[in-house]
């Protein structure tokens, strides 16, 4: 499957970033694409790669076990869920520079997506979850 290698491609490519930027590998025309990229841009480049060959592979497990179709689909589906409840937790919190320049109420933005965006969009995740997973239950029960 296509995504597993293009997954092992960019694991490979936030490795080399990281390996350019402690100095153990030297580009050959002197570039370093590290300050470019950042910690964060190539955690996300490396973590893009791992999701690729996870689902490459879930995906290949389901079309050589289809007897363990639905309980593969519902896991795939359960650890997207914690993985954009894990990047909410993450990466709201992280990343609020550019909402602290407004002001509401007197208070910077970036509290208030902090303290009421992240509640809301939870609560939007759970109702996502319980409806893709009501789907999944549907499909795999048949006519």
């Amino acid at each position: 499957m296509i995504e597993i290698g293009l997954g092992f491609l960019l694991v490979a490519g936030a490795l080399v970033l990281l390996a350019g930027a402690m100095g153990i590998v030297v580009a050959p025309s002197g570039v370093d694409l590290f300050p470019l990229f950042g910690v964060i841009g190539t955690a996300l480049v490396f973590a893009a790669g791992v999701l690729l060959v996870a689902s490459g592979r879930t995906r290949r497990a389901i079309a050589q076990h289809p007897e363990r179709r639905h309980a593969l689909r519902s896991t795939r589906l359960t650890i997207v869920a914690l993985l954009l409840v894990a990047a909410l937790a993450i990466g709201l919190f992280l990343s609020p520079g550019p909402f602290n320049l407004v002001r509401v109420g007197g208070f910077p933005m970036g509290y208030y997506f902090a303290a009421q965006g992240a509640l809301v969009a939870l609560v939007i995740l759970a109702f996502w979850w319980a409806a893709r997973q009501n789907r999944i239950d549907v499909e795999e029960q048949g006519p």
